[in-house]
């Protein structure tokens, strides 16, 4: 499925506005001035409002495994595409917690 490029720069949240920070493993593909992420690059979630010490726990990371292009790779590895859709992310702490939501992405660069 064809969509844009995520980047370390885009907004992305888990359901629980908790936001999402990348760590890229290359920074030798940009897209908008920004690296490209890909399905292997560490992912944080920071703030998710279900922070507590009782079940359901508060998100942690984001599987983008099934976001990831199947033309597109960097080093070997599938760049994430946006739109994201159902099934395509998910946010997880102890158990998957839903989809990501993307607020912000570039929108020059286009994969699939």
């Amino acid at each position: 499925m064809p969509g844009f490029v995520v980047t370390v720069a885009s907004l992305v949240n888990c359901l629980h506005q908790g936001q999402v920070r990348f760590t890229p493993r290359s920074t030798r593909v940009l897209a908008g001035g920004s690296p490209v992420v890909t399905v292997a690059d560490v992912n944080v979630v920071a703030l998710c409002s279900l922070a507590g010490a009782t079940p359901p726990s508060a998100c942690t990371r984001v599987d983008f495994t099934l976001a990831g292009s199947s033309r597109v790779f960097v080093d070997g590895q599938p760049v994430v595409l946006e739109p994201l859709g159902t099934g395509a992310g998910v946010c997880l702490a102890a158990a998957p917690q839903g989809t990501p939501v993307i607020a912000a992405v570039q929108q020059r660069a286009v994969g699939s």
